[in-house]
């Protein structure tokens, strides 16, 4: 058994003595064969005159053993286009270039396989659109004397490249870098750390890249097939295909290119789990708020110039659903969206109270279930936002968070369905929405809520702590009962109500907005009634009044018809011709209600006063009208406050 062993290890050296001399001599005859020519210049000459641009080594170049055998050259750098903004296109630490044996016999060098060592490549868009990828062969020289000059041609190909049976089987990038400056509007990236693997078998079938690199601190891993690199080379629009993995984004492109600075059109799938850490990753951070987390949209765009301009797409975030014709791009360093867009089924309080909002189901492949632009089975809901004004609880004296307006730029139409705001609910609207720089404006063509509609225009200007609201409303057909009790937390008048606002305040916080506010304000309902008191009872039978007989949660006053003015002054609203026609009687009345203080001054002029805080009101008679000289004297006051 020991003789079996040392008989095959015996063999196994003579076998792999035979294989290093074989090696040594295929070496020897390469280094032999490479020596014969001016690999230098065959290079430089053969690359200058496919492409009209330099190539210059300016290390050794000889015979490479690894990772390919073949030529090497060190220290590689070829010519950018006259006036470029980089030194070069493209500077390389080593290209090892792998070719076959039996041409150089014949001084020829056919490519196999090539490896570029670390190349940093520049890519650029000049002022007109001229991209500097472009290659143009060198001109021919001048005709001798009395022959026409041949037609200038087009961006070509090498001969070798145009030859049919061309092939480059292995092309390998490791440590690349790559960047990309668009002089049309002064932007630039870069990505590190690619490795990258391709292979040419014929420039009329698909060029397919893979591989992965580094941009952001992120790694991508890409696949991608040009389906004709011919036209690719030449500076035309191909057919190609293209998939991104990351942390932050996922995303399948299927389309072409349509022009020759490389902008593309096509559909498009993208999705990913925190869309302001994609904001940020690009560029342009989100400053502020909540949500805006988990994102998917898919439809038709065009990229061009930093601008992605998506039509009939479909589109989630959070469980906001929608769809639209939009455009998004970076603007002033922040995210700009414009465009049309229609949202499904909402809750809008987590973008209020600062709670995020809950998450979709995900698929396998990490996307949110169902198709981006489906409208939600039902609301998801979180913790109502508190009401802007409500009359049963002391207005926040925290200061305003409304950093999130300053943070995306917005210039949209837009249609809404349900809509949870606040307490409210709103079941469809239709509204203009454009944000710059911290300042909101929005139109209101039309808001479909509690039986009614509402229109006007609303300002929000945040650019400073102390922050200015500016809004005009009109409100028609409404159930009062249900817009009061979700509006300001008072359902107890019943009735169609028509309503119309002019208000302006500002503050650094709720109490300030409140404490603040100026303007004017005209309520009329009709057939409805006023709950927790019977002021025709009252009206009638004074003794009752004093003993609270008929004041009781479940009392009622009917009327036809009820109707006031308000002024509007530091967050008082007072009015001099309140009035309640009921049935029995018509009942005249002026009063004050006093929001900061959550307290109504209020007189009937026949023959009693209510007076006190909203959740206790307390009804008095008047029968020597001291309440009302006082209430008109504080009805004087807000009316002057008034400007």
């Amino acid at each position: 058994m020991a003789g079996k062993s040392r008989h095959i290890v015996r063999w196994g050296g003579i076998v792999l003595a035979i294989i290093l001399i074989l090696v040594g001599a295929c070496a020897g005859v390469l280094y032999y064969l490479v020596s014969r020519l001016d690999v230098r210049a065959e290079i430089a000459n053969a690359v200058e005159h496919a492409t009209g641009r330099k190539l210059t080594i300016s290390g050794g170049v000889g015979v490479s053993f690894y990772p390919v055998i073949g030529l090497e050259a060190h220290d590689a750098t070829l010519a950018n286009v006259q006036g470029g903004r980089a030194p070069a296109l493209a500077a390389m630490d080593a290209i090892h270039v792998g070719v076959e044996i039996p041409p150089l016999f014949h001084r020829e060098v056919v490519v196999r396989q090539l490896v570029l060592d670390h190349p940093r490549i520049a890519l650029e868009v000049d002022r007109n659109g001229a991209p500097n990828w472009i290659m143009q062969p060198p001109a021919p020289p001048p005709p001798p004397p009395g022959q026409h000059a041949p037609a200038t041609p087009g961006p070509s190909l090498p001969a070798a490249v145009q030859a049919q049976g061309f092939s480059l089987r292995d092309i390998t990038i490791t440590n690349g870098e790559v960047s990309f400056y668009d002089a049309r509007r002064n932007a630039s990236w870069s990505v590190t750390q690619a490795e990258l693997h391709t292979g040419v078998t014929s420039l009329n079938d698909p060029f397919v890249i893979d591989g992965h690199m580094a941009y952001g601190g992120q790694t991508l891993t890409m696949h991608v097939e040009i389906i004709s690199p011919q036209s690719a080379l030449k500076g035309q629009g191909t057919p190609m295909r293209v998939e991104i993995q990351s942390e932050l984004l996922n995303a399948e492109f299927s389309g072409r290119t349509t022009s020759v600075a490389g902008e593309m059109a096509g559909e498009v799938r993208a999705w990913g789990p925190s869309l302001r850490q994609l904001s940020g990753w690009a560029g342009a951070p989100i400053v502020g708020g909540v949500g805006l987390e988990q994102y998917a949209v898919s439809g038709n765009v065009g990229i061009s110039a930093g601008q992605y301009s998506f039509s009939n797409a479909g589109f989630s975030i959070d469980q906001v659903h929608g769809r639209g014709d939009f455009v998004l791009m970076q603007r002033g360093g922040k995210p700009y969206v414009s465009g049309r867009l229609e949202l499904f089924d909402f809750d809008f309080n987590p973008y209020l109270t600062g709670v995020a909002p809950p998450q979709a189901q995900t698929g396998s492949d990490g996307a949110p279930a169902g198709e981006p632009g489906e409208a939600p089975a039902q609301i998801a809901t979180v913790a109502a936002a508190p009401r802007a004004v409500d009359i049963a609880q002391a207005p926040d004296q925290k200061p305003l968070d409304l950093t999130a307006l300053k943070s995306v730029n917005a210039d949209l139409e837009l249609t809404t369905h349900k809509v949870l705001f606040q307490h409210m609910l709103i079941d469809h609207g239709s509204l203009d929405l454009v944000v710059n720089d911290g300042f909101l404006a929005t139109t209101l063509h039309e808001i479909d809520l509690y039986g009614g509609s509402a229109t006007g225009s609303i300002q929000v200007d945040a650019r400073d702590p102390d922050v200015k609201i500016n809004q005009q409303l009109t409100v028609t057909g409404v159930d009062a009962s249900k817009l009061l009790g979700d509006a300001v937390n008072f359902p107890n008048i019943e009735g169609t109500a028509e309503l119309t606002l002019t208000l302006r305040t500002h503050g650094k916080s709720q109490s300030d907005l409140i404490s603040a506010a100026d303007g004017t304000s005209h309520i009329e309902v009709v057939s409805g009634a006023i709950r927790g008191v019977d002021m025709g009872g009252l009206a009638r039978t004074i003794q009752n009044a004093l003993n609270n007989q008929l004041i009781a949660p479940n009392a009622r006053t009917p009327f036809e018809g009820m109707s006031a003015t308000f002024a509007i002054g530091d967050g008082a609203l007072a009015s001099s011709n309140l009035s309640f026609n009921t049935a029995d009687l018509s009942i005249p009345g002026i009063g004050v209600i006093d929001l900061p203080a959550r307290s109504s001054h209020g007189g009937i002029v026949i023959p009693f006063a209510a007076r006190g805080p909203f959740t206790s009101l307390q009804y008095t008679s008047d029968l020597t009208d001291r309440a009302k000289r006082e209430i008109q004297t504080r009805i004087a006051q807000v009316q002057a406050a008034l400007h």
